[in-house]
């Protein structure tokens, strides 16, 4: 038999990179954390699969290895983070903000079910994407890459 506080949700909880806890998710049980100033989280290798930061601040964080599929990120500042070798496959982007981010090796590309990434109005200027995989993914043209990026030849595909 089980009590009511077996049934409790707990919040997900976001530590800084040196373990003080600095966001827990709103509602708790959930993985909200809209609207909020998260900078220097430490998510490296954290499963994150459909967590929402909407209209957040989270730069400077790590996300290095996190699984972020099916997450919300739209509206955010990811600028200064590291997101090498993480799983960004079918996040919801739009406006959202990755200058001076290290992503070399994240993945962008289709979902195990060919579903694509979208990016739209999304900023990589200056951002390191050797290795990233965009097979697949569409972007629009507000979509910024960094100099030299070359869309085509690393699998994107233009909305039309």
């Amino acid at each position: 038999m089980f009590t009511t506080r077996q049934w409790e949700l707990k919040a997900v909880e976001i530590f800084d990179k040196k373990g003080n806890l600095i966001a827990t998710s709103n509602p708790p049980g959930t993985r909200i954390f809209d609207n909020m100033v998260i900078r220097d989280a430490s998510l490296a290798g954290r499963e994150l699969e459909g967590i929402s930061f909407d209209s957040s601040d989270l730069q400077g964080s790590d996300f290095t290895g996190a699984d972020l599929y099916g997450a919300n990120l739209s509206d955010s500042n990811f600028d200064h983070c590291s997101f090498r070798a993480a799983d960004l496959r079918y996040t919801h982007m739009y406006r959202v903000s990755f200058r001076d981010a290290d992503m070399r090796g994240a993945q962008f590309s289709l979902d195990q079910m060919g579903g694509a990434l979208h990016l739209d109005a999304v900023d990589f200027s200056d951002a390191n994407l050797e290795e990233a995989d965009f097979t697949g993914a569409l972007y629009d043209s507000d979509t910024v890459f960094p100099d030299g990026f070359d869309s085509e030849e690393r699998g994107l595909k233009p909305k039309i």
